[in-house]
């Protein structure tokens, strides 16, 4: 395994979360249906790539780069759009399918 921070499974996964995470933002701006599929493909992917990445670098790594992702806050233009809570199932099911691919 290798866990350096450029390992190419690492970089995707890095570029995975930053996209996610910057798409909490603008969900609120959305219309309920197209966000609720936007939602489920980030459900879908982020710990697709995650599990991915695992097996690739090696999970402690994986982990720790989504839990980097995990810390950082989350806006929305609306408050009624519970991003905080988008975003909190999304890397904690990262991190599972990260941890399962041991």
């Amino acid at each position: 395994m290798n866990d350096s921070p450029d390992h190419p499974a690492l970089v995707r996964l890095r570029a995975e979360l930053d996209a996610a995470w910057k798409g909490m933002g603008v969900l609120g701006d959305m219309e309920d249906v197209s966000r609720d599929r936007v939602v489920a493909e980030l459900r879908a992917a982020v710990p697709d790539v995650a599990s991915r990445a695992a097996r690739a670098a090696g999970t402690d790594a994986v982990v720790a780069e989504i839990n980097r992702f995990a810390a950082a806050e989350v806006v929305s233009s609306d408050a009624a759009v519970p991003t905080a809570t988008i975003w909190d199932d999304i890397v904690h099911s990262a991190t599972e399918a990260a941890s399962a691919a041991r």
